[in-house]
């Protein structure tokens, strides 16, 4: 899909665009500045609920779902900082909640080196509760919680898609 497509098909609702002096202070939260792509598009979209189809595949091109919310720099719901300070699901400080899910699945962007900028899906439904873990043990093939969606942002929006109206 077109980033501007998927940005026109967010209901940011009363969310304005941040300023790059907040999407700053952000990062300087997160202790890094985030890709180029992705920034660049959170200066355009403020967040919020996508308004129609917005269908992603895993990488081998099967249905993995339907994006719902799409996280922003904004104080609500929607919000980037919220999340990550009080996240419904277990995660791990290397990955920054970006989007939901149709089933509230977590859509992360890594933010360590050895992986940055790489577009995960967490399943919560896997996730572990009991104890701590770590981005290595929740990607491993053992565990399966932390699974790879696209190598960039840009990549992953490219990929996401209308769902096909029956005639």
């Amino acid at each position: 899909m077109d980033i501007a497509k998927f940005i026109a098909d967010v209901d940011s609702a009363a969310g304005e665009p941040p300023t790059e002096a907040a999407l700053a202070s952000f990062e300087t939260v997160l202790g890094c500045r985030l890709p180029d792509d992705y920034r660049q598009f959170l200066l355009a979209c403020a967040g919020g609920y996508v308004q129609g189809s917005a269908e992603f595949n895993w990488p081998q091109g099967h249905w993995a779902g339907a994006i719902q919310e799409v996280l922003g720099l904004r104080g609500d719901e929607c919000s980037l900082a919220r999340t990550r300070e009080t996240p419904q699901w277990p995660t791990v400080d290397e990955l920054l909640w970006i989007m939901s899910d149709h089933g509230g699945n977590p859509i992360c962007m890594t933010i360590d080196q050895a992986h940055f900028g790489k577009i995960w899906f967490i399943d919560h439904e896997v996730a572990e509760y009991e104890k701590p873990w770590t981005l290595a043990e929740a990607m491993s093939d053992n565990w399966g919680y932390v699974l790879p969606l696209a190598p960039t942002f840009s990549d992953f929006i490219a990929g996401v898609y209308e769902e096909a109206k029956a005639a």
